[in-house]
């Protein structure tokens, strides 16, 4: 993953996804962010890289959209949210689609507060600047850290079923321009070929199963997309304990991987 100090790449200034609810449908936009907020973002990946050193592994480390959380790295067996208070974000917890998704992460929700003093931005608070999004007490991530086994969310199974599927089209010089996490929302991809533009949905199993089934609404997320591109794909990840099999996935430890390609849909 790109490290999140270095720039993001942006795919245009305004993107569109669907929330899936059931049967029900919901367009998600988002604007692109102000150079103002870009420039804070950078300052705040390059603060939290300081702070952690070589103990973490980012999760969400661009700005494409769409997006709950600003940045998200893994420390130990802690997944920490970040939602950045800077620019034109303001943290508002009423209705927050940050603190949703980072619940269903099972994720620290933390706020980092960043302000600009002469041309440069800097968080607001000591040491690593973070305060809970709910207590609004300090967070210091390593003292969280513990030896406790903390089996993956499915919002995590998914998050890591994206980056597999990410890595092989990268090693296939394809453009990754657009990825998210959240199992609610298709696409979970979009790339660029000497062919156009092209969108992914994924899915994400665990064993016993070997295939993710493929949602059945996939005409009306192909329908969604329609306006962007009409090549689509579906991709299956499934995933099992290196250790044991048949026991939980667990963050931090080993995974066996079945991804056999994508189907043209």
């Amino acid at each position: 993953m790109k490290p999140a100090h270095q720039a993001a790449g942006f795919a245009g200034k305004s993107n569109s996804r669907y929330v899936l609810r059931g049967l029900t449908m919901y367009e998600v936009h988002q604007a692109e962010p102000s150079q103002a907020f870009k420039s804070a973002w950078n300052a705040a990946g390059r603060h939290i890289q300081r702070q952690a050193g070589d103990r973490l592994n980012w999760l969400r480390a661009d700005l494409n959209p769409p997006m709950a959380e600003h940045l998200s790295f893994r420390m130990g067996n802690q997944i920490f949210f970040i939602y950045l208070e800077a620019a034109e974000f303001q943290f508002k917890r009423e209705g927050s689609l940050f603190l949703r998704v980072a619940h269903a992460a099972n994720a620290v929700p933390c706020i980092l507060t960043m302000n600009e003093q002469f041309s440069m931005w800097q968080p607001q608070y000591a040491g690593w600047g973070l305060v809970h999004a709910e207590t609004d007490e300090p967070i210091v991530p390593p003292t969280l850290i513990s030896d406790q086994l903390v089996e993956m969310t499915d919002w995590e199974l998914h998050d890591f079923c994206v980056q597999v599927v990410c890595n092989y089209l990268k090693q296939q010089n394809k453009e990754v321009f657009a990825k998210q996490s959240s199992p609610e929302i298709d696409p979970s991809i979009w790339f660029r070929d000497q062919n156009g533009t092209h969108f992914v949905v994924a899915r994400a199993t665990r064993y016993p199963e070997s295939e993710a089934g493929m949602p059945s609404n996939v005409s009306d997320i192909k329908r969604s997309c329609a306006a962007m591109s009409q090549s689509g794909f579906y991709a299956s990840v499934s995933v099992a304990n290196a250790d044991e099999l048949s026991s939980p996935l667990y963050r931090g430890h080993g995974m066996h991987v079945r991804f056999t390609g994508l189907v043209d849909l």
